[in-house]
């Protein structure tokens, strides 16, 4: 797909964020994969796994058509700048989401992306929530980050963290090491529940993400920052890269599981070797 291409489908996306009906969503562009770089890492990903900008909600400002406006011209700058495989986008974060991206209650036509997306990974979850990798990565989004720019502070840092006078965790220094920097601010929450976690993937790449206690089956905030570090570890390992291993990383996923994960009523996702 050209650049021309793609500017022209994502102005039918934006003019389809402003109607009851999403029918005019193109799915050839959310398909279309996108090539970013963080802290010197090429990564290539669908562009409706990146939480940044396909999900980015409505404009609730007196001037709608001037937020439109703006917000059609920088993801346009996006799309464009992160088209060209050897010549990926720099960015210092990139929010990533691993959902149904194929289920969507106000447009049916969403399931017709599955088929279209280039990497294994993305397909395995597109149409099915009982997938290995849905199940294992965090349960919303994380966010890929240089860690040498990464801010840890308050509500107005890149790490969310609670004012309440404790010290903060030093960032992880080995490749695979996930550490819980802080308690979070998480409006409602109760104290010591929510806690932001980073992990160290390789060189000054990592990625942060909030975890909680009482998680599913009695998980703990540490055991869950564990298991949701090394399960995002090897998805950036095994799907992200130029070269995509899903064996690899369906082994390791089906092993990383939360805990009570179900299967698919068609069927296990995973078998009793790979658990």
């Amino acid at each position: 797909m050209t650049r021309a291409l793609l500017l022209s489908s994502f102005a039918v996306i934006l003019a389809s964020c402003g109607e009851d009906n999403y029918s005019s969503i193109d799915t050839e562009l959310l398909s279309t994969d996108i090539h970013v770089s963080v802290a010197q890492h090429a990564l290539v990903l669908p562009f409706v796994a990146s939480d940044d900008y396909p999900y980015q909600k409505l404009s609730f400002s007196l001037n709608r058509k001037g937020d439109s406006e703006r917000t059609q011209e920088a993801l346009g700058h996006f799309l464009h700048d992160s088209a060209a495989p050897n010549k990926p986008l720099e960015l210092d974060s990139l929010s990533v989401v691993v959902k149904t991206y194929g289920w969507n209650d106000g447009d049916t036509d969403y399931k017709r992306v599955c088929p279209l997306l280039t990497r294994e990974w993305a397909r395995s979850v597109c149409d099915n929530p009982w997938a290995a990798t849905q199940q294992a990565l965090p349960a919303n989004r994380f966010q890929l980050v240089n860690l040498r720019r990464l801010q840890v502070g308050n509500t107005r840092g890149t790490i969310n963290c609670r004012d309440d006078g404790k010290p903060r965790l030093p960032l992880p220094q080995k490749p695979g090491e996930a550490v819980m920097v802080c308690e979070a601010m998480v409006y409602g929450g109760d104290d010591d529940q929510y806690h932001s976690a980073v992990i160290r993937i390789d060189g000054d790449l990592g990625a942060l993400w909030m975890v909680w206690r009482y998680g599913q089956n009695g998980e703990t905030a540490e055991e869950m920052a564990d298991r949701e570090g090394k399960a995002i570890f090897a998805f950036v390992q095994y799907a992200l890269g130029q070269n995509e291993d899903f064996s690899a990383l369906h082994a390791d996923m089906c092993r990383l599981r939360r805990p009570g994960s179900n299967n698919s009523p068609h069927g296990a996702d995973c078998d009793h070797s790979t658990r």
